[in-house]
């Protein structure tokens, strides 16, 4: 699946760098495959990616929202704002990613560059700053959320009590990231606001009652 998933990602890449000057580009999903990319090049786990994308979305859809101003801003607000969505997106989907794969900034750097020559842009285009704004915003926001802490907390392996998390065959490793349970919603006001009730003790009148239901069924 991780192949798969690279091989996709390089595809859709490539064709992005190989559209032609002027070509009006659907900004947010290219940058999304390039985002991606950059979490498969670092290794992330799953499903820690989804915390990279989102970072890397809220920015775009800031930077783009404070252009177009059709929407309210998800938190970075940006007065007139003006320039190239194009631009905008491009430049905070790159920032994004930069700051959360340093090691990958000159090939990050190099597809930004290609990407704003591809679509007629420059660096002097207004949308440039605004995504440069909309990105400064998201990354202070989520500096310190709990994503990948260091050091890493203790392996969890789980337990064998009902309920209770416990490993999967084949390998029986333990929880791949413990730690996401920490982490700041990006919409939610805490972690566990729609998380759904316990199930009823086995010792219970009412266990009893739904397992004998079942049972007859």
């Amino acid at each position: 699946m991780k192949l798969k998933l690279q091989t996709y990602a390089a595809a859709i890449i490539a064709i992005v760098l190989a559209a032609p000057n002027g070509a009006r580009a659907d900004a947010v999903g290219d940058w999304n495959a390039i985002a991606m990319q950059a979490t498969i090049t670092a290794g992330r786990p799953n499903p820690t990616i989804n915390l990279d994308i989102a970072t890397v979305q809220a920015a775009v859809y800031d930077a783009v929202q404070a252009i177009e101003k059709r929407y309210e801003p998800y938190y970075v607000e940006i007065p007139g704002a003006t320039g190239s969505p194009v631009a905008a997106a491009a430049k905070a989907a790159h920032d994004v990613l930069v700051n959360r794969f340093p090691a990958q900034a000159a090939s990050l750097d190099m597809t930004y560059q290609q990407y704003l020559a591809n679509n007629g842009l420059s660096e002097n285009d207004p949308g440039v700053a605004v995504g440069a704004k909309a990105a400064a915003g998201i990354i202070a926001l989520r500096a310190c959320d709990g994503s990948f802490p260091n050091p890493a907390p203790s392996p969890f392996v789980g337990g064998t009590d009902p309920g209770v998390w416990r490993p999967t065959p084949p390998a029986f490793a333990p929880m791949v990231t413990p730690w996401l349970d920490n982490v700041t919603p990006f919409t939610l006001t805490r972690p566990s606001q729609f998380r759904a009730q316990p199930p009823p003790a086995l010792t219970s009148l009412r266990y009893a009652r739904d397992y004998n239901e079942v049972k007859v069924l």
